[in-house]
């Protein structure tokens, strides 16, 4: 048994925009670390280099040698509350100490001292980091080759104490302007969310019948899509409701007529007392009874033929050719009855893309009609052809036609020509329409050949016509 987690908007949003400035915090203390650090170098070498200096201009030369006096300040500069370790030396280049610690550690050849130019440099000392400034000063204008050499380390205490400030300050304003953050984020978030969130309260509020578009205009860009996909999705439903009502409306009122015509023919046959009257009460029973299922068959095409009954149906490449060629065949015995000439012409495969229901009602109700209407010793002729690049699919008989003012009318519903006498329910020609649209045909009326009605349906061509 498996459990959905429910999804918040609200806190997705939250972790997408928190967890990249949670990341861009530790990058930040990271390099605030780091700049500290050299910070803290930068101010305490100060230091380091005023140290050897003061202590390198008090090294002099007379007839008794080279002396050094170092300064009480100096070193005194370097007192701390830490009370970091001041390491010191002076030597000439020729090895002699003059004053301080023998064996300072030394630099290595990158960081070798040049004349007038104060070199830092890292080290263990003693076992502890000493953070140490060097310094050559040449003791005779005229001749470099004697130098005194001026070394001061500190140790790293009062370094690490002022790096370790700098990153707590650093980190405490980050603190504060990440809660501040936070709290503007999670604010931003819920009045970004309060137009979704007053939408959804608009939907919520409305009665299950209100299928009324809501105004696009009214609503922030980024909600403009949402709001135009829900008032298309409305009105497909709406469309939906106006077809099943009207087809409700359409078969209780067709249906009721008949239904009565039934109940009443029913109760004359049980008031016959003679054979033949009942026997005649029942010739007319059962052909009511067959007008009212074709009128029900009828209906139920028509219903299967609505858009969103369509939308469920699956459509393939087929061959059209074929396929009214063997749905002529099955008319073959009604059009003998009447001794019409049914001809199906047609040779080449001419593909579509169609579903084999719908097609099965369009062409059934074509040859339907045409063989009614079609008096005895008629033709009607079926036909499949391709021009061009559509497929058309032609049914022409030799019955009475249809007046040129009346072709737009007979495609709407129960809609019959005045003074027909053949039986009908005006339904005929809307299936073929709702059909052919189904496939994106279209359908037209003309005058036949052979004297009487053609009905021109023009098919787009399947990708696969060549299949």
């Amino acid at each position: 048994m498996t459990f959905k987690v429910a999804k918040s908007l609200r806190a997705e949003l939250l972790w997408w925009l928190m967890v990249p400035l949670g990341i861009l915090f530790a990058f930040n203390s990271w390099r605030t670390i780091d700049t500290s650090r050299e910070l803290a170098n930068v101010a305490y070498d100060r230091t380091l280099q005023a140290s050897v200096r003061t202590i390198a201009e008090r090294v002099t030369v007379d007839q008794d040698g080279v002396h050094v006096d170092i300064p009480a300040a100096a070193l005194e500069m370097f007192e701390s509350q830490f009370q970091d370790r001041v390491y010191y030396s002076v030597h000439l280049n020729n090895g002699k100490l003059l004053t301080g610690y023998d064996q300072l550690p030394q630099p290595d050849r990158l960081h070798q001292p040049g004349l007038d130019r104060i070199v830092f440099f890292d080290a263990r000392y003693k076992g502890e980091d000493v953070r140490f400034a060097i310094y050559s000063r040449p003791l005779f204008e005229q001749d470099n080759r004697l130098s005194a050499i001026v070394q001061v380390g500190e140790t790293l205490s009062s370094r690490q104490a002022l790096a370790r400030q700098i990153v707590w300050d650093a980190m405490r304003d980050q603190l504060w302007m990440m809660a501040l953050a936070a709290i503007f984020v999670v604010i931003g978030i819920q009045r970004g969310l309060r137009p979704l969130l007053t939408l959804r309260d608009k939907i919520q509020r409305r009665d299950e019948g209100e299928l009324y578009p809501f105004n696009v205009q009214k609503v922030q860009t980024e909600l403009q899509p949402l709001v135009v996909s829900l008032n298309q999705n409305m009105q497909r439903l709406q469309e939906e409701l106006d077809a099943r009502q009207r087809f409700i409306a359409d078969a209780s009122h067709q249906l009721r007529t008949p239904l009565t015509l039934l109940n009443t023919q029913a109760e004359l046959a049980l008031r016959a007392q003679e054979p033949a009257a009942m026997h005649a009460a029942l010739i007319e029973l059962h052909h009511s009874t067959r007008q009212t299922v074709r009128l029900a068959n009828q209906l139920l095409s028509l219903s299967r033929a609505e858009p969103d009954s369509v939308r469920q149906l699956a459509f393939e490449p087929m061959d059209l050719t074929d396929f009214a060629r063997s749905l002529t065949a099955e008319f073959a015995p009604a059009a003998r009855s009447k001794q019409i000439d049914l001809g199906f012409e047609g040779e080449d495969a001419c593909y579509i893309s169609g579903n084999t229901l719908l097609l099965h009602e369009l062409i059934s109700n074509l040859l339907d009609n045409a063989i009614h209407y079609t008096p005895a010793n008629g033709i009607v002729t079926i036909r499949v052809e391709a021009q061009h690049a559509d497929i058309y699919l032609t049914v022409s008989d030799s019955g009475p036609g249809i007046p040129r003012s009346e072709r737009l009318r007979v495609f709407e519903r129960f809609y019959r020509i005045l003074g027909t006498k053949e039986s009908g329910c005006g339904l005929g020609l809307a299936i073929v329409k709702e059909c052919a649209q189904a496939h994106e045909a279209v359908v037209s009326l003309s005058d036949a050949e052979e004297g009487g009605l053609k009905v021109t349906v023009r098919f787009p061509p399947s990708p696969h016509r060549h299949f």
